[in-house]
């Protein structure tokens, strides 16, 4: 008969200001919802900062007891141990109690050893840890509206772009499959800031996040921006911070929809209903270009304003079908929409954004003569996006 092993494990949720565990309201929004058959252990453990787990197999003791506990996105995770958090820590000079925020809408208490701890459940090596540290930053910013986004019935989840020369030393993806999966950077996280989110802000699917349908971006939706061979100037620089730098921008999505074409063809994408809460909310956008159509761009003599400024002037939803909508007919009242938006209606067509500083432009994606291109469009409230270097 095999020995039983002990783990020490970091426990990865929050406490509040008061000291209450947000455990404790989770447990009763998870009896309201419904969901107490699978959650069967929500707030079942011990009230202290390491809990021992004693088995056989302890780590698949852990991975099945968080789950019921409400701790994972439903995928296996590693366990916090204290010789795992121990190590990721000593990859930031902040200190293990530093709060880096509270978060919203249960106002978890954010240390940096507790976002350690969610960080190895992700799977995260230790020289990724800044980055967490960074999207943290990101999404706890007022700006971000942390609140709106854990607790919409929209389907919004945080885009994290890796900007400027640190991202390709560790390991984060801006080729071929940069927003898909096998790439343990762009993959972890992501899933990282999701756990947090989850875990320390509270934001539960079906008792906290009332996300209709959610989206794959829900687990992970980062993607580092091209280096080497980008025509144009990095993100990173673009919002103030130096060539040296390496930067997290953190942005919200609605969805990412794949756009096969130049930009003639990510026009008319934007220029559909995936823009209109985008346009709802004066919402700040995302266009990935591929290596193909930005080089041609840049060959042309394109710079990334011409890029913004010809998506603006040619990305127009018809002002019939912006009335014709679920979202005007039935949900918004016309007074309530912007007044750029109504002013445009009334000359035919409404561009996507307010602004052509209100489009993100970055390159990604495989060197190949496919112009393989993305849109993603934004939600909720105030325009945001997010810049915070990386401390490596």
């Amino acid at each position: 008969m095999a020995a039983a092993e002990s783990l020490w494990l970091l426990v990865p949720t929050a406490q509040r200001r008061d000291g209450g565990w947000i455990d404790d309201v989770l447990r009763e929004r998870v009896a309201e919802a419904g969901q107490a058959g699978r959650l069967n252990a929500v707030g079942a453990f011990p009230r202290q900062r390491v809990e021992v787990l004693r088995g056989v197999d302890p780590a698949r003791e852990v991975a099945e007891l968080y789950y019921r506990r409400g701790w994972t996105d439903g995928l296996p995770v590693v366990p916090p141990t204290l010789g795992r958090v121990e190590a990721m820590l000593r990859a930031t000079a902040r200190d293990a109690r530093e709060v880096v925020g509270v978060l919203e809408p249960l106002l978890g208490v954010a240390t940096v050893e507790r976002i350690a701890a969610n960080a190895v459940m992700a799977g995260c090596t230790p020289d990724l840890f800044p980055f967490v540290l960074a999207a943290l930053e990101g999404v706890a910013a007022p700006e971000f509206n942390l609140r709106g986004v854990q607790t919409t019935d929209e389907n919004v989840a945080p885009l994290l772009l890796v900007s400027g020369p640190g991202a390709a030393a560790a390991g984060f993806n801006a080729f071929f499959g940069a927003l898909g999966p096998g790439w343990r950077a762009n993959a972890t996280v992501g899933r990282a800031l999701r756990l947090v989110m989850h875990n320390i802000g509270g934001g539960w699917p079906a008792a906290v996040s009332f996300a209709g349908l959610g989206q794959p971006g829900r687990y992970t939706l980062c993607l580092a921006e091209t280096g080497e061979g980008n025509p144009w100037e990095p993100l990173g620089v673009e919002l103030g911070h130096g060539p040296e730098e390496t930067v997290v921008v953190v942005q919200r999505a609605e969805t990412c929809v794949n756009v096969t074409g130049g930009l003639a063809d990510v026009a008319s994408v934007m220029g559909s209903a995936a823009s209109l809460f985008t346009m709802l909310y004066d919402g700040i956008v995302t266009v990935v270009i591929a290596p193909f159509v930005a080089a041609e761009l840049a060959a042309r003599g394109w710079r990334k304003a011409d890029v913004r400024r010809h998506l603006f002037e040619t990305a127009r939803m018809p002002a019939e079908d912006w009335r014709g909508s679920w979202i005007t007919e039935r949900l918004i009242e016309a007074e309530r929409w912007p007044d750029w938006v109504r002013a445009a209606a009334a000359d035919g067509a409404i561009p996507a954004v307010a602004s052509p500083d209100d489009i993100t432009v970055v390159v990604a994606g495989g060197d190949v003569p496919i112009p393989q291109c993305a849109y993603l469009p934004s939600w909720g409230f105030p325009p945001c996006r997010v810049a915070r270097a990386v401390e490596l």
